[in-house]
C-alpha cells in the first residue's frame, strides 16, 4: 500500500514539470517568432523587402497562425510585386501571393478587427492601382466596417467614388460623341446618296435631252395608226384630269355648306 502511495505522489509532481517544459518551449518559440518579426520590420523599413519577406516566413514556420507575420509578409510581397519598373511574370506572381496573404488576414475580422481592416485597406489600394475601382470600393467599405475611424480608408473611398463618377461621365460623353459621329456619318451618307441621286437624275436628264436632241436631229416617221393611238391616249388623260377637277370643286362646295351649317 505504501508503495502505491509513493508512485501516485511521484506522478502528481511530474505533471507540473511537464507543463512547465511545454510552456518554456512555447515561450522560447514566441520569443524567436517576435525576434524574426522585429528583424523583418527593420529590413522592411530599410526598403529591403525581399530580406524582410524571408524573416516573416521564418516567423510563420514557428507559428503558422501568426496574423502579424502573415500581414507583414503580405505587405512585403505586395511591395515586391508592385514595382512599376518590374513588369515580369515573377513580379505579377509575387503580387498575387501578397494579395492571397492579405486575404487570409482580412478574414480574421472577428478575431483581429484592426489588422483585418488594414488588410482590406491594402487590398483596396492594390485594386485601385490596377484600375479595379469597384473592387477597391468594396475593400475600403469593409475596412471602414471593421474600423470606422480609419481616416485613410475614408479618403481613399471618396477618391474611388469620384474616380468612378468621372469614368461614368467620360463613358457617357464618349457615347454621346459616338452618337453624334454616327449621326454625322449618316448625314454625310445621306448627303452623298442625295448627291449621287441628283447626279444620276442630271445624268438621266442629260441623256434624255441628248436623246431628244438626237430625235430632233433625226425625226422618225410614224404611221397613222400609231398617231391615232397617241391622240386617243392624250384625250383620255385630259378627260380624267377634268373629272378630277370637277369632283374637287364639288367637294369644296359641300365642305363650305357643312361649315356654314356648323357655324349656324
Amino acid at each position: 500500500m505504501k508503495r502505491y502511495i509513493v508512485i501516485l505522489i511521484a506522478a502528481l509532481f511530474a505533471l507540473p514539470l511537464l507543463c512547465l517544459d511545454i510552456h518554456a518551449e512555447k515561450v522560447e518559440s514566441n520569443r524567436k517568432e517576435r525576434n524574426a518579426i522585429t528583424a523583418g520590420n527593420k529590413l522592411y523599413n530599410d526598403g529591403r523587402y525581399r530580406a524582410a519577406m524571408l524573416k516573416y516566413q521564418e516567423a510563420l514556420k514557428m507559428n503558422p497562425n501568426s496574423a502579424v507575420a502573415r500581414y507583414n509578409l503580405g505587405l512585403s510581397q505586395i511591395r515586391l510585386g508592385s514595382n512599376p519598373s518590374d513588369t515580369t511574370q515573377t513580379a505579377k506572381d509575387m503580387l498575387k501571393k501578397g494579395c492571397e496573404s492579405m486575404e487570409m488576414v482580412s478574414k480574421l475580422g472577428s478575431q483581429k478587427p484592426d489588422l483585418a481592416a488594414k488588410a482590406n485597406y491594402n487590398l483596396g489600394n492594390v485594386c485601385f492601382n490596377s484600375e479595379g475601382y469597384p473592387q477597391a470600393l468594396d475593400y475600403y467599405k469593409q475596412a471602414l466596417r471593421l474600423n470606422p475611424d480609419d481616416a485613410a480608408a475614408k479618403r481613399n473611398l471618396r477618391i474611388t467614388q469620384l474616380k468612378m463618377q468621372n469614368q461614368n461621365q467620360d463613358k457617357d460623353k464618349n457615347q454621346d460623341q459616338n452618337k453624334d459621329q454616327n449621326q454625322d456619318q449618316n448625314k454625310d451618307q445621306n448627303k452623298d446618296q442625295n448627291q449621287n441621286k441628283d447626279q444620276d437624275q442630271n445624268k438621266d436628264q442629260n441623256q434624255d435631252q441628248q436623246q431628244n436632241k438626237n430625235q430632233q436631229q433625226q425625226p422618225q416617221d410614224i404611221n397613222q395608226q400609231t398617231a391615232d393611238q397617241i391622240l386617243k391616249a392624250m384625250e383620255n388623260k385630259e378627260n380624267q384630269t377634268r373629272a378630277r377637277v370637277g369632283n374637287g370643286s364639288q367637294g369644296d362646295k359641300t365642305k363650305g355648306q357643312n361649315r356654314s351649317r356648323k357655324n349656324w
